[in-house]
């Protein structure tokens, strides 16, 4: 270890605050790297960065991630430079929100539109992940065109930048496709249509009658509003 350990860990844990949301795995991270500093020399670099990739897996492989074997933490340019070369090209950081959208929708397709959908405010989040599972099962089911998917699923009928696909906007890129649906949510959000009860006009258009009836509505309404809840009360 270096001359201080005291000095590196108190430096380590400082870089290290303000990366977890989640106080739990806050506290834990900083109480394995400050054991790790005064035990494990060489252990204490897969620490600092295993617990990085760690807060979305339970903290279950904290020492996964490897590092050069030049690359000696024992010095803190060393364990700057090291930093800065992971978040800049591996572990790019990413909000609380985003991180508890791909969880939530981890191996659909939707998962990848996680970044562009944490972008807007939790209540406009929410509806896009809630309509997306209920339309498309978060994109298993959405149209294709000319062998390649159109990033619809939402059921939108909008024309998009690749014109439509089976009566469906057809977009293309994820980016496009969030933007489309998020600003038309927003739109109908500040209409004070802004929870999944009032949000059924997205299936229903004017009149439920032609969409299946009223039963149809209400189990809309219901699916949606189970990932709705759980994006929408997300603590801040």
């Amino acid at each position: 270890m270096c001359k201080n350990p005291l000095d590196f860990c108190k430096k380590v844990v400082k870089k290290l605050k303000n990366k977890y949301k989640d106080r739990g795995n806050k506290l834990t991270t900083i109480a394995i790297i400050i054991m790790g500093c005064f035990f494990y020399g060489g252990y204490v670099k897969n620490l600092v960065f295993g617990n990085i990739e760690a807060r979305n897996s339970g903290l279950n492989h904290v020492a996964e991630l490897k590092l050069d074997d030049n690359w000696n933490l024992n010095e803190i340019e060393d364990y700057t430079f090291a930093s800065k070369s992971v978040q800049g090209e591996d572990f790019e950081e990413m909000s609380y929100l985003e991180g508890e959208i791909r969880n939530i929708t981890k191996d659909h397709p939707i998962e990848e539109m996680a970044p562009f959908i944490a972008k807007y405010d939790k209540k406009i989040a929410a509806l896009i992940v809630g309509i997306a599972k209920k339309e498309s099962s978060w994109g298993l089911h959405s149209p294709w065109k000319n062998g390649q998917t159109c990033y619809n699923y939402w059921g939108y009928k909008g024309m998009g930048s690749k014109g439509v696909a089976m009566g469906y906007g057809c977009f293309g890129s994820a980016e496009e496709a969030v933007g489309a649906i998020g600003g038309r949510i927003s739109e109908l959000v500040e209409q004070n249509i802004d929870t999944p009860a009032k949000m059924v006009v997205w299936k229903c258009g004017r009149s439920c009658a032609a969409t299946g009836g009223q039963a149809a509505a209400n189990k809309w309404v219901a699916d949606v509003n189970v990932y709705y809840k759980r994006i929408a009360m997300l603590a801040s």
